[in-house]
């Protein structure tokens, strides 16, 4: 239990600056009081012993006249004993009558037959000195009345001899008596100082410690991140110098703060600005940064990654493989990986070492999304394929159809006329291909424009049915217009007719005997008008709809060269619809027909404008 106490005391007095103050001073007014109490007693005791010495001296010179007298007259031992008793009445003390030869001739506390027992005192140091002619002195506890006693002795002379010795001699306490009143005194006097002092020190700890308690508060606050204290200064010593020391640290730390703050935000905006995407990893796999493209790429939400590990972060082994990989190279090292999850992607991952001061390094994965490159590497590929292929295939029908021509078959005329009639659409289908891929090449590249101007569509419409319609007889499909005279759409009259043609010439080529294609038009709710082209002819496999507007993308490789197509009529009328503000959608059942769907502004009064087709975006 004391030590419990004890304890709490110690941290008490370790934990208050106020508290170890307030003991300072008290303790330095007991030492002090302790000090000068030691120093006063040995003063008081030194004063009594030379009070008591001149007291003894005066009653001793008194005494020497009456010896002298009973010295040289040679008296008793009885006249001794009544002098010194006599003596010793007036001053308290004890007399003694001492010989030359240092023999006890009376003593007022020794009866006189007893002082043949007294030892021979001639080297007691003040009968020394008094034999010497002088005034001895010596303070020491006597043995005969066992207590401290000042001894004080006087030489008495006859002419010049000495003849005998008068020693007087008085206990201490006999003035030291009445210090106990004064040391009481002294005693309550330093316990009201300590008081005093106690309390002087509180006043003065408080006053002194609150401004360094104050500035403690507000270092505390400055290290929870609150920058907008500041400490009050009301005085102008070394207490108000810290103040004003901490106000002004705070003000700069604040601007420092301020300054990294706007840095860190410059820094974050910028990576979240990147394409891009960064992650920075520690020595210890934890990640340090990951911008906003990243975290999209990876699936990973805000607040998910800085400070856990690589692993947790983002669960992929092919990445985490690449990670250690670029950790044992040690220089930039570079690969492409496959992620499927949160999105199919492929990323080219550069793993660039991260040295930090007094650590150890770690890596900056810098991810691009390539996807898009090689999608469209992989259409460049696919592309070159098909136009090599589609353009063989006539080539190779019209050098072998000439070839033999030129062997011999010109002679022949029937054969002849034939071979040139194939030869000759197999040119027609080259120029058709040529004409398709040039006009799609000025539509990618921005090289066409269109005129823009409110135009009606039932007279396009009719315009376009007539084109096909020998075709259309040809093949027994029956053509349909369900449009209205009054609907005008804000179109360029010569590429509206060109996406039309496109749309209801397919509609008959892949619609059997019997069948019908109709085109219909109607307002919309958002202000558009719906074109839409059905037929009823072999439909389109659900599996193939999202790839039909692709360049050379066929579902009947076969049956589409058989009928003139070049694979590309819905690239074209895809791009025209978008260039005019458009949608192009495309609904088929397989068997029962398809249905395709243009969206197009509605004409206004405005007149005709002329506009560059822009460029097409990547993912048309």
């Amino acid at each position: 239990m004391i030590g419990a106490m004890l304890q709490r005391l110690i941290r008490l007095v370790r934990g208050r600056i106020a508290v170890k103050l307030t003991l300072t001073l008290v303790g330095f007014v007991a030492v002090s009081m302790l000090v000068a109490g030691l120093y006063l007693g040995r003063a008081l005791d030194r004063f009594a012993i030379a009070s008591l010495e001149g007291r003894l001296v005066t009653a001793g010179r008194l005494l020497q006249d009456d010896l002298r007298g009973l010295l040289t007259r040679g008296a008793g031992a009885e006249a001794f004993g009544a002098f010194v008793r006599r003596a010793a009445r007036p001053t308290e003390s004890r007399v003694t009558v001492i010989a030359p030869d240092g023999a006890v001739v009376a003593d007022s506390e020794v009866a006189p037959g007893e002082l043949g027992r007294l030892e021979n005192h001639r080297d007691r140091p003040e009968v020394r000195a008094a034999l010497a002619g002088q005034v001895g002195r010596d303070l020491r506890t006597s043995a005969s009345v066992r207590a401290p006693l000042l001894y004080v002795a006087l030489p008495v002379y006859d002419v010049d001899r000495v003849i005998g010795v008068v020693r007087l001699a008085l206990p201490l306490s006999a003035v030291t008596a009445s210090y106990a009143e004064i040391h009481r005194v002294m005693l309550a006097g330093g316990l009201v100082a300590l008081a005093v002092a106690f309390g002087i020190g509180i006043f003065v700890a408080g006053r002194v410690t609150r401004p360094v308690v104050q500035m403690q508060a507000i270092a505390r606050q400055m290290s929870e991140g609150q920058f907008a204290v500041r400490a009050r200064v009301s005085s102008e010593d070394e207490l108000g110098a810290l103040g004003r020391a901490l106000n002004v640290m705070v003000l700069r730390l604040r601007e420092q703060i301020a300054n990294l703050e706007a840095e860190r935000a410059k820094a974050t905006a910028i990576l979240d600005g990147m394409v891009e995407g960064v992650v920075a990893v520690d020595g210890q796999e934890c990640v340090l940064l990951m911008n906003e493209r990243a975290r999209a790429m990876f699936g990973v939400g805000r607040g998910r990654g800085e400070g856990k590990p690589f692993l947790e972060v983002i669960r992929n082994a092919d990445l985490h493989e690449i990670f250690r990989s670029g950790r044992t190279a040690g220089g930039v090292f570079r690969r492409e990986l496959r992620l499927v999850h949160p999105a199919d992607r492929t990323l080219r991952v550069t793993a660039v070492p991260l040295r930090l001061a007094g650590e150890e390094p770690g890596l900056v994965l810098v991810v691009d999304d390539v996807t898009e490159l090689r999608r469209l590497e992989q259409v460049r590929t696919e592309f070159i394929a098909n136009v090599s292929h589609e353009l063989r295939t006539p080539l190779t029908a019209i050098q072998g159809y000439l070839e033999t021509l030129l062997a011999g078959a010109l002679e022949e005329r029937e054969h002849a006329h034939r071979f040139v009639e194939i030869a000759f659409r197999h040119t027609e289908r080259l120029g058709r291909l040529l004409n398709d891929l040039t006009d799609l090449s000025n539509i990618e590249l921005g090289k066409v424009s269109l005129r823009l101007a409110p135009t009606p569509l039932r007279p396009v419409v009719d315009s376009v049915l007539e084109l096909v319609a020998a075709k259309a007889r040809d093949g027994n499909v029956a053509l349909h217009a369900e449009v209205s005279e009054a609907i005008t759409v804000q179109a360029d009259h010569d590429r509206l007719v060109q996406v039309l043609i496109n749309l209801v010439d397919n509609a008959v080529k892949y619609t059997p005997a019997g069948g019908a294609v109709t085109v219909r038009a109607r307002p919309t709710a958002e202000g558009r008008v719906e074109v839409s082209v059905s037929d009823t002819g072999v439909g389109i496999p659900r599996a193939d709809l999202p790839r039909i507007t692709e360049r050379f993308y066929r579902v009947d490789k076969a049956r589409s060269r058989e009928l003139g197509g070049t694979g590309l009529g819905l690239a074209i009328v895809k791009h025209l619809v978008l260039a005019h503000g458009g949608d192009l959608a495309i609904d088929s059942e397989e068997g029962r027909g398809t249905t395709v769907r243009v969206l197009l502004p509605v004409g206004g009064g405005a007149g005709e404008t002329q506009m560059s087709l822009p460029m097409p975006s990547r993912s048309a």
